[in-house]
């Protein structure tokens, strides 16, 4: 487990060193990565003012000399890193938070997990949706995203993973 935290802090202490970059063009948002052709030029957009995501900027802009295969293997490293983070996280503060919680109100085991494993696990999607629609005129188009995305993986991968570990 400190390998995988000092590995997460590494990772952070990159993404977050790497700074801005003096942007030569016009200031372009994200999508305007992908028409350049120089790497430099990329990276300045990538760490615009306008395209503000870590991922994009430490993808164009971190690996000068290093392929961008690399880039992706460590991109795929960092996402299984986050999800045994998030799995162990779980395992050791939120199950028993939740046991306590059904034991203090008195709720059988298994109606707990239907409901307040249910509201712990909506309550992130619900207050980033009021954000996205509060924050701009097109917020709803990054909620209705955000929502379908996250029903089409539940309904695909962790169904998937349900009906493959019950076999059958």
């Amino acid at each position: 487990m400190k390998l995988s935290k000092a590995l997460l802090w590494i990772w952070f202490m990159l993404t977050v060193v790497n700074g801005e970059k003096n942007v030569t063009k016009d200031e372009e948002s994200c999508s305007a990565v992908q028409k350049e052709t120089e790497r430099e030029d990329q990276c300045n957009i990538a760490s615009g003012k306008k395209c503000e995501n870590q991922y994009v900027g430490a993808y164009y802009c971190l690996g000068k000399g290093f392929p961008r295969i690399g880039i992706i293997l460590i991109y795929t490293v960092w996402l299984v890193l986050l999800f045994q983070l998030l799995g162990t996280t779980a395992d050791e503060y939120f199950s028993p938070a939740l046991e306590q919680l059904s034991t203090d109100f008195g709720l059988p085991p298994r109606f707990a997990g239907v409901t307040l494993l249910a509201l712990g696990n909506g309550a992130p999607d619900v207050s980033s949706t009021i954000h996205a629609v509060a924050s701009s005129s097109h917020g709803y188009r990054l909620a209705l995203g955000s929502l379908t995305g996250a029903g089409m993986f539940v309904g695909t991968v962790v169904a998937g993973a349900v009906i493959y570990v019950g076999n059958g």
